[in-house]
């Protein structure tokens, strides 16, 4: 009975001390994930690598002064799109 009990104790002073090693792992592993995506963040948003194009002028509904432009990744010509800038009056 004495080896029993000295054995569950064992084992459960093992799955705590594992199970703290498995969450810092976890952690670890999340933060790397953060940081991941945090630089991706930052590429995607590198203006620098971006070469913007005037398209077109227009003054909007509301009598904004608005500049619509499109622009192509240098880096990754499939990043592309519209981007617009009003300047209100």
């Amino acid at each position: 009975m004495k080896k029993i009990i000295v054995l569950v104790l064992l084992t459960s002073f093992f799955s705590v001390g594992h199970a703290s090693k498995l969450s810092k792992f976890l952690k670890h592993m999340d933060e790397e994930d953060r940081a991941r995506q945090e630089r991706e963040w930052q590429q995607d948003m590198n203006f620098g690598d971006f070469s913007f194009r005037l398209d077109r002028r227009y003054t909007d509904d509301h009598g904004q002064r608005c500049r619509d432009y499109q622009f192509r990744a240098r880096s990754n010509p499939f990043r592309h799109g519209y981007y617009t800038v009003c300047d209100e009056r």
